[in-house]
């Protein structure tokens, strides 16, 4: 694991320099700024959608909206209770949609339970990043706006029983 989650020490001593050079104060405002509208577009694409709310971070680069409302309109809910119970307790009703996002709309997003299942029994929410470009952004807006509202495509999605957990 600390293979992929250290940062090898030529990357530090990068950014050591790059933390005393007297150019910092110019990027890092640049910096803040594009990362600031990312997470604006993403937060005012993602609430102007139905079913889903989605407060806006303060820091960090994700989001996580609330996707309970898209849950209840696709019929995710009625769908997650009629699957088999050893396929139930290895999905949640927001890594069925993370999924159908993923294998259907091309849309890479992680769900409440990669984080933990405590706490998360009745919750749905999705973890959104938006640490690319915005044009890659609106783009999978586009497309979670479109699967929110592919009540047809979950179904037949569903019913190929295929990837439905991780």
């Amino acid at each position: 694991m600390n293979y992929f989650s250290c940062v090898p020490p030529y990357n530090q001593e990068a950014a050591r320099l790059a933390l005393e050079s007297p150019l910092k104060h110019k990027y890092i405002k640049e910096m803040v700024q594009t990362f600031q509208k990312r997470r604006d577009v993403v937060v005012e694409g993602l609430n102007a959608i139905e079913g889903i709310t989605c407060q806006k971070p303060k820091g960090a680069f994700y989001v996580f909206p609330n996707i309970e409302g898209v849950c209840e309109n696709l019929g995710i809910m009625d769908a997650f209770n009629e699957l088999p119970n050893d396929i139930k307790k290895r999905t949640t009703p927001s890594t069925l949609f993370q999924m159908f996002l993923l294998f259907q709309y091309d849309v890479a997003t992680m769900d409440r339970k990669a984080f933990g299942r405590i706490g998360s029994e009745n919750r749905h929410f999705l973890r959104l990043s938006f640490a690319t470009d915005l044009a890659s952004l609106e783009l999978g807006i586009q497309r979670i706006a479109l699967a929110s509202k592919d009540r047809d495509g979950f179904w037949k999605f569903i019913r190929e029983g295929k990837n439905l957990y991780y």
